[in-house]
């Protein structure tokens, strides 16, 4: 018989991807170390996200499933090898003897994840939470409030099988001395530093700002704020950076390359505003209390927005709710929700966040 999940010691948190989403899981690990400080928790994350977990004091083992080193190795033609190295990391899950699985993705890879582990109790959403039938495999099924609710705070629901009470959970993120090194040169110069990241995943190009746009906003902040305006850029992205920094007349400057999320961390923990899309850097400068705004377009902000890590409530966001917004697409013939943000509403998202006390800009969203 499955051990009840309040008696549970060694638990396994399930979130894969993608970095935003692992940002807002962090708050349930927060409420789970405090809970069971005693416990044995492990969280297994695909290899893009998996540098944010390096070293973390609340978790005893990161566990990277290697989705895209197997997906490499079957494009050479070794699927075996493939089929190999996931089969690895099965078995060291399963000899770990996790009791319980928290899943905070609930689509079919990780449910069958969470299986994988040999945890007699899996914890996940629900319908409508769930995708590709994945609650088929949980054993507890947790259901979550349909409307109006941060993706952060519903990942929280998962943690009312065990019974823990998750107020004041925070996002937690543990930046070491030497990640930290690459700030030093912005730290030293004392400028007030905004950074601006006009990248997007993927699979996200609809929710883009136009790069011309981000050069705009830098020349406007440097000549009403004095600012110094730093384009952050991740794998990939660096050519697209390089566009903004080209347009903006010498406003803005590229950023240091980082290596890891962590650096990356430690770059934005340095400024005293991050500028960016529905995308994982928004999330991950949010979480660290830096203050942020989201430019938002398909997507709902008081869903898919992002969470300040000081106040644990919404962070500042701008979205123009046009006719079509929200949506699900991912592509679209006619963009026009992004379009309609103009320099002019982050401009003063910007001010609002600079000079309200902290307890206001943390809680504040503008819509128009």
């Amino acid at each position: 018989m499955a051990i009840s999940p309040i008696e549970a010691e060694r638990i396994l948190i399930v979130r894969l991807s993608a970095l935003g989403d692992v940002v807002h899981t962090l708050p349930l690990l927060d409420a789970l170390r405090r809970a069971r400080p005693r416990a044995h928790i492990g969280w297994l994350v695909e290899e893009p996200a998996a540098s944010l977990l390096e070293g973390h004091p609340q978790l005893d083992r990161v566990w990277i499933a290697p989705r895209h080193a197997a997906r490499r190795l079957r494009s050479v033609g070794r699927p075996l090898a493939a089929a190999g190295r996931l089969a690895e990391v099965a078995r060291g899950l399963r000899a770990a003897r996790y009791q319980l699985t928290l899943d905070t993705q609930c689509n079919l890879r990780s449910s069958l994840w969470a299986r994988a582990s040999g945890a007699g109790v899996r914890i996940g959403f629900a319908p409508p939470f769930t995708k590709e039938k994945a609650h088929w495999w949980s054993t507890l099924r947790v259901e979550a409030p349909r409307d109006g609710q941060l993706k952060a705070h519903r990942n929280l629901e998962l943690l009312a099988p065990l019974g823990i009470d998750a107020a004041g959970a925070r996002p937690r993120i543990a930046i070491p001395d030497a990640a930290r090194r690459i700030a030093d040169p912005l730290r030293a110069s004392g400028a007030r530093a905004i950074a601006l990241h006009p990248g997007v995943s993927g699979f996200g190009a609809i929710k883009q700002w136009a790069p011309d746009r981000f050069a705009a906003l830098a020349r406007r902040l440097r000549d009403e704020r004095g600012a110094r305006c730093l384009v952050t850029f991740g794998p990939s992205e660096r050519d697209l950076a390089r566009r903004v920094v080209d347009a903006s007349g010498g406003a803005a400057e590229l950023a240091p390359e980082t290596t890891s999320l962590l650096e990356l961390a430690a770059l934005y923990e340095a400024c005293d505003v991050v500028v960016a899309g529905d995308t994982g850097p928004l999330h991950l400068a949010a979480a660290l209390g830096v203050p942020v705004v989201g430019l938002y377009g398909p997507k709902d902000p008081a869903v898919y927005g992002p969470l300040d890590g000081r106040s644990g409530e919404p962070a500042t966001t701008v979205w123009k709710h046009v006719h079509c917004s929200p949506c699900k697409l991912r592509r679209c013939p006619d963009v026009i929700c992004m379009p309609a943000i103009t320099v002019a509403d982050v401009a003063g998202a910007i001010e609002h966040t600079l000079d309200a006390p902290p307890a206001v800009a943390a809680s504040s969203g503008a819509r128009a």
